[in-house]
């Protein structure tokens, strides 16, 4: 008899302890699956294939362009420096050479020019003997042996591009080919420092002054006016 009571308070005990799931709504249950967002694979795939868009294209494109000129302009500023680099080396193997080869022929080129000179003078004595023994035909193949070798001579030097320096009188002073060996004086201002006359024939191979020539100048020295007032 006095069980019975006891379990029915027991039942409403238990079921206060445990409330009932549509009293607290806010709690879900334990076997309760919440909804998830549902992720599609074929879509993410779809995504990656997509690739960048229009405006990354472009910006792209651009640096791509800026790059490319970068290069070229770089690329064809080399080619000139290259090309600049290249003509310094042919003309400084151009100079030595041409150096190299006038010191090395020096002394030849001198020996050269000195028998032109007097195979030259020869010549001119023989043109002035040439009236005198124009009655001698013996003397015929002597004078004509002197011309031709006075022409040979004179072709050998300009194919060699030997040029001798001997200034006129009054051409003026040119202190590259010129040397001053001498002065003269001179009331005439005109005069000052232009050649009076060519002691040695100075001489040019291939453009440079292997020698200058040796000359006389006139020297102005004003004079003193001989009347001159004096103070009283």
């Amino acid at each position: 008899m006095n069980e019975e009571p006891q379990l029915q308070q027991d039942d409403d005990n238990s079921e206060s302890t445990f409330p009932n799931d549509s009293e607290n709504p806010g709690n879900p249950p334990e076997d309760h699956v919440a909804d998830e967002p549902v992720v599609d694979p074929q879509a993410d795939d779809t995504a990656g294939l997509r690739g960048p868009s229009a405006s990354q294209v472009r910006r792209l494109d651009t640096r791509l362009r800026r790059l490319t000129r970068a290069y070229l302009n770089q690329t064809n500023r080399l080619e000139s420096y290259l090309q600049i680099v290249t003509a310094c080396q042919k003309q400084t193997a151009e100079f030595a050479n041409h150096v190299i080869e006038r010191h090395a022929l020096h002394p030849a080129v001198e020996a050269v020019d000195l028998l032109t000179g007097l195979i030259g003078q020869l010549n001119d004595q023989a043109n002035d003997l040439l009236d005198a023994a124009a009655h001698c035909p013996m003397f015929d193949p002597l004078f004509g042996s002197i011309a031709e070798a006075t022409r040979m001579a004179h072709a050998k030097c300009e194919h060699l591009d030997m040029r001798s320096i001997c200034p006129a009188p009054l051409d003026e002073l040119d202190i590259d080919k010129h040397e001053i060996r001498q002065a003269v004086c001179t009331d005439d201002p005109d005069k000052h420092r232009r050649v009076e006359r060519t002691l040695i024939s100075g001489l040019i191979y291939r453009g440079a002054v292997l020698r200058r020539a040796k000359v006389s100048v006139y020297r102005h020295i004003p004079q003193e006016p001989q009347n001159r007032k004096e103070n009283p």
